[in-house]
């Protein structure tokens, strides 16, 4: 399991910033910087907007040293005054200017402050929320998060495929956002997969999952067993005929008499690999078995065996034929 190591006190940042870090804030610097690429994106966003604000024009103007000589001085009240109201009033806007960057940061950037992420490419992953929920991510996901949940609701984000088992808690609905789509629970199991045609697509395995389109506010409500999709803004809802739907999850495949063409769908999406079936003979049997975290060699094999057909591999391309005894 990968947790949370990208989170940094913002105090150190802001030393790192000012110049004035310490050797250990520097060493927690460098070991955030190397955990993550992503992190030196974030880093490099506060420094222009630090920058920024030490470039106002008009700050540089004032003459600081200037203008405390005249308020120290006995003569020229008003002129002490007004400098001085000018003096703070230009201070005080590149400090709320400085504030308000870091709040913006910290509210919305994963990985400076309550955010966090965590993203996946060629690999997969899980993360363990604060609640409890138990989150694996597929490959190419990404999943934003808080570091703690608020008081009355549990917000996440996601690209890509997650499987959840949300920790149940009544008085806190859990809720995803996913592209169009608003998937809300309480507490359940249940599969969101964004797929090339943009559809956000939700398989509920226990409990009760709500599904709505953020533009036309459309809701369906999804049981154990159903599955919910949103394409342009349509929604619609039916019985889960996908028996493989968690496959990239629990590594096993189903197959009872299922058409030829739908099973090398499966296994190219599983496997990552390219099928080119040269036999036209198959593509109208079905076909019957189970594969529990096989190797794809195995998987070959038994397709081998079963339809009578030869298979050579070339990188990730498999090219099936005819058969010549």
């Amino acid at each position: 399991m990968n947790e949370n190591k990208q989170h940094i006190d913002e105090q150190i940042l802001l030393s790192i910033l000012n110049q004035k870090a310490s050797e250990k804030d520097v060493e927690t610097f460098e070991k955030w910087m190397a955990s993550n690429p992503e992190n030196k994106a974030i880093f490099d966003k506060m420094r222009k907007i630090w920058e920024k604000s030490s470039e106002i024009e008009v700050f540089d103007k004032i003459d600081v040293a200037a203008d405390w000589k005249l308020v120290k001085s006995k003569s020229g009240a008003s002129v002490k005054s007004r400098k001085l109201r000018v003096f703070m009033r230009y201070a005080a806007s590149v400090v709320l200017l400085i504030g308000l960057s870091f709040v913006l940061l910290y509210e919305t950037t994963p990985g400076f402050g309550k955010l966090a992420q965590q993203k996946t490419e060629i690999n997969k992953d899980q993360v363990l929320l604060a609640d409890g929920t138990q989150v694996y991510l597929n490959q190419n996901s990404r999943l934003v998060y808080p570091n703690q949940f608020g008081s009355k609701k549990r917000n996440v984000k996601l690209e890509g495929e997650a499987y959840f088992q949300v920790k149940s808690d009544p008085s806190k609905p859990f809720i995803i956002t996913s592209g169009n789509a608003i998937i809300e629970v309480l507490g359940t199991a249940f599969n969101v997969r964004n797929d090339e045609y943009g559809r956000t697509i939700v398989t509920v395995q226990s409990g009760k999952v709500s599904l709505t389109d953020q533009k036309s506010k459309k809701v369906v409500y999804l049981t154990k067993g159903e599955k919910g999709i949103l394409h342009n803004s349509n929604l619609s809802e039916s019985e889960n005929d996908e028996p493989n739907f968690d496959a990239w999850k629990t590594g096993i495949l189903r197959f009872n008499k299922t058409p030829i063409p739908v099973v090398f769908k499966y296994i190219e999406d599983y496997y990552g690999v390219k099928i080119t079936n040269r036999c036209e003979r198959i593509d109208t049997l079905t076909f019957n078995s189970i594969f529990n975290n096989d190797d794809i060699k195995d998987v070959i094999s038994e397709l081998e065996l079963h339809l009578n057909v030869k298979t050579v591999k070339r990188g990730k391309h498999l090219i099936i034929s005819e058969k010549h005894n």
